[in-house]
């Protein structure tokens, strides 16, 4: 898998994660530091932690003896980049009202809980990256800077503009997710 095609699959990932925190943004009456890197560090650690378990899961020995049998694993890892995509594309499309308010504190437990729910989608694509055997050191680093990325600027974001984009970035990274599913397909034809 080449570098671009990683790159592209962790932006497509960490807009989930943009869109919490654009929400997350909105309702903050400042954005104070510690609050701002509390946030990032939950969430970057736990897209990695996925990403790891995921990964993790294609080297059971289970996995790896029925990778012999397998004439293209590749195929499966293309088939979970493009549904996380289709999934987003559709999670996107429903049009939910955001009722922005002001909200003073930062609840950890509560930056948590979304961040194991952003990260489901860091798993599944963990599963593919270990199936495509990318190189599993460079895969993490560049899904945790982005995703590090994309909480400051989806946290700064939603304090200047409010949080009424969710649904349309949630469906870009859905789109992002599926062109570089598609993109890999093309690839593995050629």
């Amino acid at each position: 898998m080449l570098f671009i095609e990683i790159l592209m699959i962790s932006v497509g990932l960490s807009l989930d994660v943009f869109a919490y925190a654009l929400y997350k943004g909105a309702m903050m009456p400042g954005i104070h530091k510690p609050a701002l890197i509390k946030i990032g560090c939950i969430f970057t650690l736990w897209q990695m932690a996925s990403l790891l378990l995921g990964n993790m899961i294609t080297n059971i020995p289970m996995v790896k003896a029925a990778e012999k049998v397998a004439a293209r694993w590749h195929f499966l890892s293309i088939l979970i980049f493009s549904g996380l995509g289709l999934y987003m594309i559709f999670k996107g499309r429903r049009h939910q009202t955001i009722i922005e308010h002001k909200d003073d504190k930062v609840e950890i437990g509560q930056i948590a809980v979304w961040a194991c729910i952003t990260s489901m989608d860091a798993f599944l694509a963990g599963i593919g990256f270990g199936l495509f055997r990318t190189n599993f050191l460079i895969t993490v680093i560049t899904v945790g800077i982005v995703t590090a990325v994309s909480v400051i600027l989806g946290i700064y974001a939603g304090y200047w503009m409010g949080c009424q984009a969710i649904n349309k970035i949630v469906t870009l990274g859905g789109c992002i997710l599926l062109i570089g599913g598609i993109e890999l397909l093309i690839r593995g034809i050629n």
